[in-house]
């Protein structure tokens, strides 16, 4: 009976966290818009949006690298399971890059909150570095995001996983998220403006893979 109960909680687990994720990110979004800082600002104007609105910044980092990366950690470790159980060693490969993304996140969740908390526009270089540092890993995350973007849809071949437009999503969102990456490691506006159109693919394919799992215990 305990068996029998494991396999749809893991599913309906793994298709929340999928929702979850985006829905998090969203919100995120929304409540924070305009009020956070940027790639390219100063280190003067970086301390200054945090010292004017630290409560939307901070609540869009627990939202953004809190309840999302929660959300992708289930999701990645979904993905595990299945390639456990289906001995789909690409797959396996994917589960490990989700969960190190969420990881990456809960770094950048740390880092924002000391950047937060300590934002002072008289002396504005701690925080203005630690924001510089949350975007280089922000970079380091979305080269994992597309590793595991790509992984998962070449473990799903012949749609064993996901269906073909959940793969053809997943490819693109490959793509356009190491162009993001590289952006905002280096950092370069020309490519981080590439985060417009992954990050809705990003939202899109990990409620899809979710759901995908989902339909899989």
């Amino acid at each position: 009976m305990t068996v029998i109960a494991t396999g749809p909680a893991t599913a309906t687990a793994s298709r929340a966290a999928g929702y979850t994720h985006a829905a998090a990110w969203i919100v995120g979004l929304a409540v924070a818009w305009g009020a956070t800082p940027e790639v390219g600002d100063t280190h003067a104007r970086i301390a200054a949006a945090y010292a004017d609105r630290p409560v939307q910044a901070i609540a869009q980092a627990l939202l953004v690298h809190g309840v999302a990366a929660a959300g992708l950690a289930v999701v990645g470790s979904g993905l595990l399971g299945w390639a456990r159980r289906t001995g789909n060693a690409t797959a396996r490969f994917a589960g490990r890059a989700g969960t190190a993304a969420g990881a990456l996140a809960f770094v950048q969740l740390a880092l924002e909150l000391i950047a937060v908390s300590g934002a002072d526009p008289a002396s504005p270089g701690r925080t203005g570095t630690l924001f510089e540092v949350v975007q280089r890993v922000d970079g380091v995350k979305m080269f994992a995001l597309a590793a595991l973007a790509a992984a998962a849809c070449a473990a799903s071949r012949h749609g064993s996983l996901l269906r073909h437009w959940e793969a053809v999503t997943g490819w693109a969102l490959a793509v356009t998220i190491t162009a993001s990456g590289i952006g905002y490691l280096l950092p370069a506006t020309s490519l981080t403006a590439m985060a417009f159109v992954s990050l809705p693919l990003l939202l899109v394919w990990i409620a899809a893979l979710g759901a995908a799992l989902g339909r899989r215990p």
